[in-house]
Order: C-alpha cells, then sequence, then structure tokens
C-alpha cells in the first residue's frame, strides 16, 4: 500500500495516513483516509516520522480501519 503520512500519535502507536494509487496516466490519485496502528517498533515509528510517503504491508483487512503496519519502506 502507498501512502502519505498525515500525522502520527506514538503514545496510542497510530498513524492517520491518505490511501493513494496510481491511475493509467501515472497520476497519484488519493482514495481514502485511514487510522491505522503501529507496531511498537521503534524502526517503523522513525521511518514514518522522516518521510512523508511510505509503502507498508498490513496484517488485517484494511478496510476495517484497525490495521496493524508490521514494517514500513520510504
Amino acid at each position: 500500500m502507498l501512502v502519505k503520512v498525515n500525522s502520527i500519535d506514538t503514545i496510542k502507536n497510530k498513524v492517520k495516513v491518505t490511501e493513494l494509487d496510481i491511475d493509467d496516466y501515472g497520476s497519484v490519485i488519493p482514495l481514502k483516509d485511514l487510522e491505522l496502528n503501529i507496531l511498537a517498533d521503534e524502526s517503523v515509528i522513525q521511518t514514518l516520522k522522516n518521510f512523508s510517503y511510505a509503502t507498508f504491508f498490513t496484517e488485517r483487512n484494511i478496510e476495517e480501519n484497525s490495521s496493524t503496519i508490521p514494517s514500513s519502506k520510504s
């Protein structure tokens, strides 16, 4: 999943993101805003703090809006 990081709550281990997609012409389009859980892993939190955009895999169905981010790449 490609996202734009909007805000991070390190106390509650949550991140607010906008899910993004790329259309057939190469334009980035926003799909929806989500609030996701972050594992209490400092490397994931630091990646999300240091970069405005990231890709990651979630552990559960993203439609539940309570998925957990186990890892992230920027």
